[in-house]
């Protein structure tokens, strides 16, 4: 049995781990190109098989059984809980995940929109001609501001400043890059200790509103309503639909559903912008498809809905090939329960294994001129075109361990783009951004652009503005 490739010498280890602290995807892209489709790196506990390409993915992440999060997330675990979804498998997984289900599914994805978008509006309005604004980082407060309204309710959402401001020391650690992460969260540091107290922070505000509204027998909270019909996620975890859940089990899916929305859909958002107007033609196309909607529904002014986001044929293009290029997950970890063989090479039960969306969907085997940003290959009609498989392209993960979020994304994102290409003229400054980020793929120093005139709308004798809401 050959002996699986990975760095071995002292300068072979120190260009993986130099490689690894510039960025996520660096580090894999080392591993696959200096390696091939399977490698290892890492000592003790830390050490992580690679297994990259779509047969990789359909092994890994097509068997439950072999592959677990426990074990795998152990990193997050101080943050996201022993009964986190990402933290969990098999029933008591499945039955969290079904507990939830409302706040992310359809009337909550739809319900997320709303707010989402009436928060990116409140940011553009603050916008003037000649300003030069970090369009990722506006994205991303606008969009966790309204995940927090969605997920804790107004009376929580009315603390937003100091509960922003735990977050972001939580997100300070979580950001490190891997090699340096890893020694944070096991060796004491200033980092480590202002991460736990955030935790520490934000969970004696949770603790203390659900433990609230059991006492008051109060499970939506006042004021929890934002929409007709909507219930935050406390309520829905407190509700008497489905099973009880704990005070831990209703504060772990709180933490975990924040810290997986608004950092993968605000990088999912923040990468469309900057493919969209890097590449030339994309923005005003996109402006011209949310003209054309706004003309064929005069109930609103717009130019885009929930409703109205799904039937944005080339939005819709131009989001799942910034996900292809830009995959909020970078790479995706398991822990194996069983010893397995892949390409020749034996993997011991109980390694950490992780396979990469961001390798595969860079992958020429797979994609034609992959670092090329082109909506058109997604175009059903276009001569030649082939749908990817559920492993070629799997931006939020695959089958019942994909992404609770992806739901809330696979709406917010072409129709918040939208009202962004309708809204906005922008001058990309940022030309080429590195990356940063762990639990989401993000520009690491900004994403600046230079705010214009609003655009015209042709025929309309004026400036475009925004529409009654």
């Amino acid at each position: 049995m050959p002996a699986i490739p990975g760095p071995r010498t002292p300068a072979q280890l120190f260009r993986v781990t130099r490689a690894f602290q510039r960025s996520l995807p660096e580090g894999l892209e080392h591993l696959h190109d200096t390696y091939g489709q399977v490698s290892a790196f890492g000592l003790g506990p830390t050490r992580t098989h690679f297994l990259f390409g779509p047969d990789a993915n359909a092994l890994v992440l097509g068997n439950e059984e072999n592959f677990r999060f426990s074990g795998a997330y152990d990193m997050l675990r101080p943050i996201a809980g022993d009964t986190a979804l990402v933290t969990t498998d098999g029933e008591p997984h499945a039955r969290r995940k079904r507990k939830a289900r409302p706040s992310f599914h359809r009337g909550g994805a739809e319900e997320s929109t709303r707010l989402i978008l009436a928060a990116i509006d409140e940011a553009i309005d603050r916008w003037r001609p000649g300003q030069y604004v970090d369009v990722h980082g506006t994205l991303r407060s606008a969009i966790r501001s309204a995940m927090l309204r969605q997920f804790c309710g107004e009376r929580l959402a009315a603390q937003e400043g100091p509960l922003v401001a735990e977050l972001e020391r939580i997100h300070e650690l979580m950001d490190y890059p891997l090699p340096r992460q890893l020694v944070a969260w096991k060796l004491p540091s200033a980092a480590r200790r202002r991460a736990l107290a955030a935790i520490a922070a934000v969970d004696r505000v949770l603790y203390e509103e659900i433990q609230r509204r059991r006492r008051e027998g109060d499970p939506g909270g006042r004021g929890h309503r934002s929409g007709k019909g909507s219930r935050d996620l406390i309520a829905v975890m407190l509700s008497e639909d489905g099973p009880a859940m704990s005070d831990q089990e209703v504060r772990d899916m709180v933490v975990s559903a924040l810290i997986a929305g608004y950092d993968p859909v605000g990088s999912g958002l923040g990468w469309a912008v900057y493919n969209c107007l890097n590449t030339p033609g994309v923005w005003q196309r996109l402006r011209d498809e949310a003209h054309d909607a706004s003309s064929r529904d005069t109930s609103s002014g717009d130019g885009a809905s929930a409703a109205r986001g799904r039937e944005l044929s080339y939005t819709n293009w131009a989001v799942q090939e910034s996900l292809r290029t830009h995959p909020p997950v970078v790479m995706s970890p398991r822990r194996c329960v069983r010893s397995f063989r892949y390409q020749g090479h034996l993997i011991p039960g109980g390694s950490l294994v992780a396979v990469s969306a961001y390798i595969t969907h860079r992958s020429p085997a797979v994609w034609a001129q992959p670092d090329r940003f082109l909506p058109e290959r997604w175009d059903a009609s276009r001569e030649g075109h082939r749908a990817p498989t559920p492993f070629e392209y799997l931006p939020y993960g695959y089958g019942g361990r994909r992404c609770v979020g992806a739901s809330i994304a696979s709406v917010v994102l072409p129709t918040a783009l939208s009202r962004l290409a309708l809204r906005t003229t922008l001058n990309l400054r940022t030309r080429h951004p590195q990356f940063g980020g762990i639990p989401a793929l993000i520009p690491r120093d900004g994403l600046f652009v230079e705010v214009e005139a609003p655009p015209v709308r042709e025929g309309a004798g004026g400036v475009l503005t925004r529409g009654p809401r």
